[in-house]
C-alpha cells in the first residue's frame, strides 16, 4: 500500500521595527509620518506552484501634523502599501519538449536519439507596489491600519522580497512637503 501524508509548515509572523520620520515645514509645521505594529507573515502558497509566493503584511500608518504653522494646512493625504520584489522573472514559462537526434552521418552508429528539450527567456526581475489604502488628512492625524494583506507573486524564480511603505504629502498656500517611510525588506 502506498500513501503519503504531508504537513506544511507555517512559518511565524515576522515583527517589523517601527519607523517614525518627521520633518518640519517652511510653514513651522511639524509633520510626523510613522509605520507602527508592522508583521510579515509567508505562507504556503495555496497552488502549491513552484515559482509562486504569498504572504500576509499587517501594520499601521499614522500621519500627524502638529505645532502652530504660519499657514493652514490645506490639504493632506495619506498612502499604505508593499513593494514587492522579483529576482528572475519567469514570465514567458517553461517550454518542454523532446528533441530527435537523427545524425545519420555520426560515424559511431547509425542510432536515432531523443532526448528532452528545456527551455526559457530568463529576464531581470523587478519591483511592483501594490496599494492597500489611502486616506485624506481632516484635522490634524489621519491613520490607516491593515491587518494580513494578502500579497502573491507568480512567475518569479529565485528569491521574492516584500516592504511595505507608507507615502503623506500635506500642502499650504506656500508649501507642498511629502514624506515617505519604509519597512525592513524581508523574504517572502
Amino acid at each position: 500500500m502506498l500513501g503519503s501524508s504531508a504537513t506544511v509548515a507555517h512559518a511565524e509572523a515576522v515583527k517589523v521595527p517601527d519607523v517614525v520620520r518627521q520633518v518640519m515645514t517652511i510653514d513651522g509645521w511639524q509633520v510626523t509620518l510613522s509605520l507602527t505594529d508592522a508583521r510579515y507573515d509567508a505562507v504556503p502558497n495555496m497552488a502549491n506552484a513552484l515559482l509562486s509566493k504569498e504572504g500576509y503584511l499587517s501594520g499601521r500608518v499614522t500621519l500627524t501634523v502638529d505645532g502652530v504653522g504660519d499657514r493652514p494646512i490645506n490639504t493632506g493625504q495619506l498612502v499604505v502599501g508593499a513593494q514587492l520584489g522579483c529576482q528572475v522573472n519567469l514570465d514567458d514559462g517553461l517550454d518542454l519538449g523532446f528533441s530527435v537526434d537523427t545524425d545519420l552521418f555520426d560515424t559511431d552508429d547509425n542510432e536515432v536519439g531523443v532526448g528532452p528539450d528545456i527551455g526559457t527567456t530568463l529576464k531581470s526581475g523587478g519591483i511592483k507596489a501594490v496599494g492597500f489604502g489611502a486616506k485624506a488628512l481632516k484635522g490634524s492625524v489621519a491613520t490607516i491600519s491593515i491587518l494580513d494583506a494578502h500579497v502573491q507573486v507568480d512567475q518569479c524564480g529565485g528569491a521574492v522580497t516584500a516592504r511595505l511603505f507608507a507615502s503623506a504629502i500635506t500642502s499650504s498656500d506656500t508649501s507642498d512637503d511629502a514624506l515617505n517611510v519604509y519597512g525592513e525588506v524581508l523574504p517572502l
